[in-house]
């Protein structure tokens, strides 16, 4: 972790973890860790890696102090985004580390169901094409929700293999447009977002 004199964005009005949603947890919990990091950049150190080691109260230094203060701020930001009948999962959690990993594995499962899921997305990435009478924006918009979830699970993806994978997804009516892109070398420097726009132009 940074030091004291570290870049320690402070808390905003807008730093709040927002309501927890038991039906999207991969979401609600991708936003938490932003959240998390807009109020103290060491935030997500201390939720990845624990609470910090304490020493003898006695011998605290001020970055001690520091440490041990961000990760009471992190429960209560987490603590406060969840209703009652789900905040009584947490109630004995020690730490910020404790508390989402509680979480995740009641709300996204354990690590064969996280196994399952990452193998369910890697198939519907493998399989994805467009669909008949689909618009490319709706192609576009069913795509980018795939990676995002692969994300999520931390499959990812280079940018140019997606620009491709799309590319090659695309019906009939795009066909030569696509293989225009292919053989361009603005392909190189494209991502997705891009590759949209330029498809429109």
């Amino acid at each position: 972790m940074s030091s004291s004199s570290s870049y320690n964005p402070q808390s905003t009005s807008s730093s709040k973890i927002l309501l927890f949603d038991p039906n999207n947890f991969p979401m609600w919990k991708t936003k938490a860790m932003v959240v998390l990091e807009t109020m103290d950049y060491d935030m997500l150190d201390i939720y990845t890696l624990g609470p910090h080691k304490q020493t003898p109260k006695h011998d605290y230094t001020a970055e001690d102090k520091r440490l041990i203060h961000l990760d009471i701020k992190a429960r209560a930001a987490i603590g406060n985004a969840l209703p009652y009948d789900i905040y009584h999962l947490v109630t004995n959690c020690e730490s910020a580390k404790d508390m989402m990993e509680t979480l995740t594995v009641a709300f996204e499962g354990t690590n064969e169901v996280r196994r399952t899921n990452i193998n369910n997305l890697n198939k519907k990435y493998e399989h994805f094409f467009a669909q008949k009478n689909e618009t490319l924006t709706e192609t576009f918009n069913m795509f980018n929700c795939l990676v995002n979830d692969m994300r999520r699970l931390s499959i990812n993806k280079h940018r140019s293999e997606l620009v491709l994978k799309f590319l090659d997804s695309l019906g009939e009516k795009w066909e030569h447009h696509a293989n225009v892109l292919k053989n361009s070398e603005k392909l190189n420097t494209m991502d997705l977002q891009s590759l949209f726009r330029s498809s429109y132009d």
